[in-house]
């Protein structure tokens, strides 16, 4: 869709739908420079707290663990996270960053932030109407 479009044709999900299209397209398309995706940014962002298992970090990130389990091997075979068995469960393994992780993230969140224009008009407003939408999804009982 272009700027000159009549965006009254569209209902405001597909909006919203085709925005998010285009803007992980755009930070995909940079972070790939870094060998990133923007599901190993998420998974990055989740371990900067600290070291936790696998499912605790798909559960903080609200993704599958088979799924996590993926990009964590992505990640640790680029040096950027490490997998150790746990002591006391062997089952379970803890991931942790890497300083080249940490760094990686930090490169990742600047990378993304070029990836979008800094001052477009009204982009305060949809924060806060995208908090909202979200939030009201979140509350209790829903899903």
């Amino acid at each position: 869709m272009s700027a000159g479009q009549d965006s009254k044709k569209w209902r405001t999900d597909q909006l919203l739908s085709m925005a998010a299209r285009v803007v992980e397209r755009r930070k995909d398309k940079a972070l790939a420079a870094l060998g990133l995706t923007h599901a190993g940014v998420i998974a990055l962002e989740g371990l900067a707290g600290g070291p936790m298992n696998q499912e605790q970090l798909a559960r903080r990130i609200a993704v599958q663990s088979q799924s996590l389990g993926k990009v964590l091997g992505r990640l640790e075979d680029s040096g950027l996270v490490t997998r150790t068995r746990d002591q006391h469960d062997r089952r379970q393994f803890a991931v942790a960053l890497t300083p080249a992780g940490s760094a990686a993230l930090a490169t990742a969140h600047q990378i993304e932030r070029d990836a979008l224009p800094e001052d477009l008009e009204g982009w305060t407003n949809l924060q806060h109407d995208l908090a909202r939408i979200l939030a009201a999804f979140q509350g209790p009982g829903k899903s």
